[in-house]
């Protein structure tokens, strides 16, 4: 089923095995395995990358650059949920950490995690990190999970600003599998990930299965991590409704409590009819009218098909339940909630791109009349130069949106003014991806810069990072307290 390659490089015997299952993550991997491999911690570790059968170059990138991580590989692609299971079977470590691929951990974050649950009571089985959106300072991605009686799965916070109420240490339903530790002796008699689902949910089912046995999942505010939040499993939103959609009845099925689920019958026919509803009013074109009908009917079928193995697990954990429904309401991580998770809006894409497929967004965007949805955060207001030509000055880093699919597969960046005194430093990503670093001097300048076929046909999320930005106060003497990075005037996708 797999092969394996590498070794640990551990003085001692590991206590943390770290797991990455991956696929296609050729640019992303680096800067998570540099950010492993520089924690700043005393704890032996070992780190295994199973990779889901990429056709790029990852494996060719471990095997060159990162001789000390174990390389599982897959002979066929499995999904998220089994790649984990497997990289759990290879682990020799107590505790396990599982990571996305787009994951960039902050230095403390494995100390902070292995000494939490180190130091906890024995039923205390699992912990979940302080997550941040990359490439935002302070934009909440998870602080642990809840789930509601509908069985619908939130991470707390997604998409808000990071506060003092996320601070403290806290019970919560499950752990964000982008980064989260759990004792390697629950996850073996938890079952591990369900595999059926293959990616969506599978966290929350976990979590959701060990606190019914009886051991918490807690949150550790300290462990700090940043995360490409949707780049690995990508930006197909029917897709990934489908899959919430129809992993939520599983998991719901599975884990509730026949009183539970007698209760919350009617109100769950509702709810799935009126995530319908809210969707098709949400500015779909024609063609995606008559597909999301479908695709929430497939999600029906897919449950009855596999009925007969999911009330197999279910009398399974009816069997070994330590915990009712009500004891999990009154902790607090079953919410008595009817209705769909408090989720924010996404602050990467704005409501004109709701539909998923880039076809409301141009390919360029031109400052002079930039469209509603097309600058994302890091920008000044709109200014005018000498000549008549409108442009935004950049902060350090800034987001722009533009639809994929150009012939030639380029960026062309137009700029009129950089940092005064030197060249400017600019690093490119699309979609989490990092491009190309170049550098763009202090006048009139446009620049190329070819992007993979693979990124995509749908909405292209470019960011901007300046690595060396400037204070225009100190810079050049003048009342300007801005950072600034560069101006920009347009940037099109060809």
């Amino acid at each position: 089923m797999w092969e394996v390659s590498g070794t640990i490089d551990a003085k001692s015997e590991p206590q943390v095995s770290l797991i990455i299952p991956n696929y296609r993550g050729e640019n992303l991997l680096p800067s998570c395995l540099d950010s492993i491999l520089s924690q700043a911690t005393d704890v032996p570790y070992e780190v295994i990358v199973v990779d889901d059968k990429s056709d790029d170059n990852s494996v060719e990138l471990i095997n060159t650059k990162y001789p000390q991580v174990q390389l599982v590989i897959n002979r066929r692609n499995m999904g998220p949920a089994a790649v984990k299971n497997v990289g759990a079977e290879r682990a020799s470590g107590e505790y396990i950490a599982f990571l996305d691929n787009d994951v960039e951990l902050g230095p403390g974050w494995l100390q902070a995690m292995y000494s939490r649950l180190r130091g906890s009571d024995e039923d205390v089985g699992a912990c979940a990190s302080h997550i941040l959106l990359n490439g935002y300072h302070s934009l909440l991605n998870s602080t642990g999970g809840l789930v509601n009686l509908l069985g619908y799965a939130w991470d707390r916070g997604i998409f808000k600003d990071d506060s003092d109420s996320y601070s403290r240490n806290t019970q919560v339903m499950y752990a964000c599998s982008a980064a989260m530790m759990i004792k390697k002796s629950v996850f073996d008699e938890v079952g591990g990930f369900d595999e059926p689902f293959r990616y969506l949910f599978e966290d929350a089912d976990l979590g959701w299965r060990m606190n019914i046995y009886g051991y918490k999942v807690v949150y550790e505010p300290v462990a700090m991590a940043n995360h490409h939040l949707s780049f690995t499993m990508g930006k197909n939103w029917m897709r990934n409704l489908y899959l919430y959609e129809r992993n939520r009845l599983r998991a719901s099925l599975k884990n509730m409590e026949a009183d539970t689920l007698k209760w919350v019958r009617r109100e769950l026919a509702y709810w799935f009819t009126h995530r319908i509803y809210r969707e098709m009013a949400n500015g779909l074109n024609t063609k995606q009218k008559i597909v999301l009908p479908l695709r929430m009917a497939q999600a029906i079928g897919w449950n009855l098909m596999y009925l007969p193995g999911t009330l197999s697990r279910r009398r399974e954990i009816a069997r070994r339940r330590k915990i009712t429904d009500y004891e999990l309401m009154s902790d607090g991580v079953l919410c008595p909630q009817i209705g769909e998770p408090p989720i924010g809006e996404d602050p990467r894409f704005k409501k004109d791109d709701q539909a998923g497929d880039g076809h409301r967004l141009p390919r360029k965007v031109v400052m002079a009349k930039e469209r509603d949805g097309q600058l994302g955060a890091g920008w000044y207001e709109r200014e005018v130069d000498v000549r008549g030509v409108d442009f935004r000055w950049m902060g350090e880093k800034a987001t722009v949106f533009v639809r994929g699919g150009g012939k030639r597969n380029q960026i062309v960046l137009r700029t009129l003014m950089a940092h005064p005194s030197e060249l400017t430093q600019v690093a490119l990503k699309v979609n989490g991806r990092p491009i190309s670093t170049f550098e763009v001097p202090n006048h009139s300048h446009l620049q190329k810069i070819p992007v993979p076929k693979d990124v995509g046909n749908g909405t292209l999320e470019v960011e901007l990072d300046v690595l060396n930005p400037f204070l225009p106060q100190r810079e050049l003497e003048i009342e300007d307290q801005r950072l600034l990075g560069i101006a920009v005037a347009s940037l099109e996708n060809r």
